[in-house]
């Protein structure tokens, strides 16, 4: 399928933008105040190579990594604290990743970010017993945690409205600041890099989101369903490209299903 350029503006798309990422911020800083955080741990040199960790209450069961979203070069790891709260009750810590923001680096670098990332928490994982580790981002998070599903501490894969074809993105304010080379397109594009095998993933998208973010989730699953992976993909009724994160992540929400989901039928990974 041929993807829409279009202008991939997801805050045009909605009314009430700025009160949405108002309240992201304020329901993210209740939690922190309420549950056990290590914040700002390290797994690089600079100031942004850095993650917070919220413990579970009750019996451990795995870890969900989120990576957030803001095109790779806006907003911050703490504004999405709010996806935890259901997650720690069910028993899954839930570490929150940040990393550098163009135009200060490339995409390249962010991506090489996020591996060592992943490479710091599979150590600290071992620490809290053989339990899966779970990888999920929204948007421009969505294309990282495609990018990394191969790692080897993922069991289990969700990218929410993600980018998987970079080229659509070439000629909107998106590529201002990450300035995307045609190398970059191709090497980091997930839907041009099919791997032979594939973790067990899910595609979530909001079923009211722009056309051009309906377009990659559906445009990467076909790609991969060609190459006969088995990938899943669901639309959340009514959601936009915002509030399919309070979809997904409320209790009984699909995504909180899954995480039940994979405690229940996963075996613990064998690090």
């Amino acid at each position: 399928m041929k993807l829409l350029a279009g202008s991939y503006d997801n805050g045009a798309a909605i009314d009430d933008e700025n009160a949405i990422l108002a309240s992201f911020q304020s329901r993210s800083q209740q939690v922190y105040q309420q549950v056990r955080v290590e914040c700002n741990i390290p797994y690089g040199d600079s100031s942004r190579e850095v993650f917070d960790w919220f413990y579970s209450t009750g019996e451990h069961k795995g870890t969900l990594v989120f990576l957030h979203g803001g095109y790779w070069q806006f907003c911050n790891k703490e504004d999405f604290a709010f996806i935890a709260e259901t997650p720690l009750l069910l028993g899954f810590d839930v570490v929150l990743v940040e990393y550098t923001l163009a135009p200060a680096v490339n995409l390249e670098d962010i991506c090489q970010q996020i591996g060592m990332a992943l490479d710091t928490i599979e150590l600290r994982a071992k620490s809290r017993g053989n339990k899966p580790v779970y990888l999920c981002g929204h948007s421009a998070g969505g294309h990282l945690a495609a990018y990394w599903q191969h790692h080897s501490c993922i069991q289990a894969v969700f990218p929410i409205s993600g980018i998987f074809e970079l080229e659509p993105l070439l000629n909107t304010y998106v590529n201002q600041q990450l300035q995307l080379t045609a190398l970059q397109i191709s090497a980091l594009s997930p839907a041009r890099n099919i791997p032979q095998q594939l973790k067990p993933m899910i595609l979530f998208y909001g079923a009211a989101e722009l056309p051009e973010l309906i377009g990659q989730s559906l445009h990467y699953y076909k790609a991969l369903k060609e190459k006969g992976l088995s990938v899943n993909l669901h639309a959340v009724t009514g959601a936009n490209h915002f509030n399919v994160l309070d979809s997904l992540f409320a209790t009984g929400g699909a995504l909180s299903r899954q995480l039940i989901k994979q405690g229940d039928t996963s075996d613990a990974h064998s690090y």
